[in-house]
């Protein structure tokens, strides 16, 4: 007779392992582009197109307050991550992710470039498969845009029957890509992470900051050729990935390596497992 208890088992480990092994190819993909794109000096940028470039974070008062540190920023990265219990399961799933921004500059000595993004937000209602084509590894990715940082740390801890602090309560009800806190009956008997808890990461970059950027130079309406920095936009193209991180390009390099290798070597040990399950509990078809 069939396992189908094993045999359903066995695909859902192959399809956690294809998740993973496309995740690393991904990784393989930033790590490639990063690698293969040339830094420029912002003085030499002179054509819309690819661009790449390092330097310190410049603003002329733009910065705002991030929503879950509170730290003064140009640029603020996040994610909601709530413990959930089912069954004889439990993880910490990420309810959304972000990435909130105003104008800034990039000056590398050689002049400044302006850098401009839109806020985006990737809520609950993402499917795992919506698979987005950028990926990060500490850090979030949305919508093509990367941000990748040396660390991204949890910067508040809620426990589901806990009154979170004022400043969180203001962020999720003014975030529609997240939804309210609520706990369980069962985290009456819970011991260590109770259903519905919730840890808030942040890394939020300021100004004076070192930064690594690989973005698309867009010009401005009105502007003449050939372009100069003043005339052109570093922004997220409809096709083009945008990666922002402070780490130096050769430690972006690495890591984005070191993402791939660890991702692939897991997506290959699942998928194998799952065809190894689905073949012992579909023997007896055999």
């Amino acid at each position: 007779m069939v396992d189908l208890l094993l045999v359903g088992a066995g695909l859902v480990v192959g399809i956690v392992g294809l998740v993973f092994a496309y995740t690393g190819w991904l990784n393989r993909k930033q790590r490639r582009l990063v690698a293969e794109t040339g830094t420029t000096e912002v003085r030499g940028i002179g054509e819309e197109g690819r661009v790449e470039v390092e330097g310190e974070v410049v603003t002329d008062g733009g910065a705002f307050t991030s929503p879950i540190g509170r730290a003064d920023a140009v640029l603020a990265a996040w994610e909601v991550e709530e413990w959930n219990e089912r069954g004889d399961t439990s993880n910490w799933r990420t309810l959304a992710s972000g990435v909130y921004s105003e104008p800034f500059r990039v000056d590398d000595g050689t002049g400044a470039v302006e850098v401009s993004l839109t806020d985006r937000v990737s809520g609950e209602s993402e499917s795992l498969l919506s698979l987005d084509s950028t990926v990060a590894n500490d850090g979030v990715a949305v919508d093509n845009v990367t941000c990748e940082f040396e660390e991204f740390p949890v910067v508040e801890e809620v426990g589901a029957e806990s009154e979170p602090p004022e400043h969180i309560r203001s962020f999720v009800a003014g975030e529609r890509g997240v939804s309210g806190q609520s706990g369980s009956i069962t985290n009456l008997v819970d011991i260590g992470n109770a259903h519905g808890d919730r840890r808030y990461a942040e890394r939020a970059l300021a100004p004076g900051e070192e930064v690594y950027l690989l973005g698309h130079a867009e010009a401005d309406a009105g502007a003449t050729h050939p372009l100069h920095p003043e005339d052109v936009v570093l922004t997220a193209g409809d096709e083009e990935p945008f990666i922002v991180s402070d780490h130096a390009e050769d430690a972006l390099v690495d890591q984005f390596g070191s993402g791939y290798r660890r991702s692939l070597a897991v997506g290959v040990a699942l998928v194998v497992a799952g065809i190894a399950a689905v073949v012992a509990g579909a023997t007896p078809l055999l």
